[in-house]
């Protein structure tokens, strides 16, 4: 409306993609909030400011608004989220960019029109409470069908996941997370998930869902960069014989002992000793391919 005076509600809803009833809901919402925006109908009817209008940016302080554009150049980086258009009217706004800083959280390459596909669907599906049915590999290589509300879309480590809820008949519904590149054959289910279920849909802080374990790890000095470019530095303590102890919290799973994994020789799990043994189990597994390997190769030669 700043740019062009006056829009049709029919217009604002194909630019967003969201209903006339919602932009009628948030045009309600603007004039309670003091901006003076009226409607006319008619052949030359829409939606209007009133003239000579101009937004107050003296609402926000200069740092406030740097604040915002800086929040937004971040998002705006991340693949899928198309929040360029907005970040160029703030910028125009509030007459000033921010050049001392880029954002990069792109692949090499462009993004998968596949995966792009995928998460716009997931979106849908959260927005209308929609369950999904979808073919799934896990991380250990092994197929499932599953049947999932979408709860939620996380952005983690450069790659896109969702969180939902199973539907599993007079259980408590656990919050699975799935990796949005591993999933196939996605299509929506007719139906309502089950209201009994909905119920058990809890924040992360409830008791819904795995819980997360204490895990005391002493990582040898030689491998101190990579600590510290996973740990805040305040968790990082630094034992007389150099080693580095950290202690945080994480679900048991494929994930926690992928990364054990990659540290090689160089980490040591003090606590807890099942997760002590199960990589000691890791590590024995993978010598013994090895091995198998190698004998394999002297006989061919």
């Amino acid at each position: 409306m700043l740019e062009k005076k006056k829009v049709t509600a029919s217009e604002v809803a194909g630019l967003f993609e969201i209903s006339t009833r919602t932009v009628y809901r948030d045009i309600d919402r603007l004039s309670a909030a003091g901006v003076p925006v009226y409607t006319t109908t008619g052949k030359h009817g829409g939606i209007h400011l009133m003239d000579n209008f101009v937004m107050d940016k003296s609402l926000l302080s200069e740092d406030e608004q740097n604040k915002i554009l800086l929040g937004l150049y971040s998002v705006s980086a991340i693949p899928h989220l198309n929040s360029a258009r907005i970040l160029s009217r703030l910028t125009t706004l509030f007459e000033h960019k921010l050049d001392w800083i880029e954002f990069e959280y792109s692949p090499w390459g462009s993004v998968p029109e596949q995966e792009m596909e995928l998460f716009n669907q997931m979106k849908q599906a959260i927005f209308a409470s929609q369950l999904l049915s979808f073919h799934y590999v896990n991380s250990n290589g092994e197929s499932s069908q599953e049947t999932v509300l979408p709860v939620k879309l996380i952005f983690k480590n450069n790659t896109w996941y969702f969180k939902g809820v199973k539907q599993i008949e007079n259980e408590p519904a656990p919050f699975v997370t799935y990796k949005i590149k591993r999933i196939t054959q996605l299509r929506f289910v007719p139906g309502e998930f089950e209201s009994f279920l909905k119920e058990t849909i809890v924040d992360e802080e409830g008791q819904v869902g795995p819980r997360q374990i204490r895990i005391e790890l002493l990582f040898e000095q030689t491998i101190a960069y990579r600590v510290y470019d996973f740990f805040d530095p305040d968790s990082i303590r630094r034992e007389s014989n150099g080693k580095l102890n950290i202690v945080f919290y994480l679900d048991e799973g494929e994930r926690l002992y992928s990364f054990l994994l990659s540290f090689g020789s160089e980490v040591k799990v003090v606590k807890p000793l099942k997760v002590h043994k199960e990589l000691l189990r890791r590590h024995q597994e993978a010598v013994s391919r090895l091995l198998e390997d190698d004998k394999a190769q002297s006989g061919l030669e």
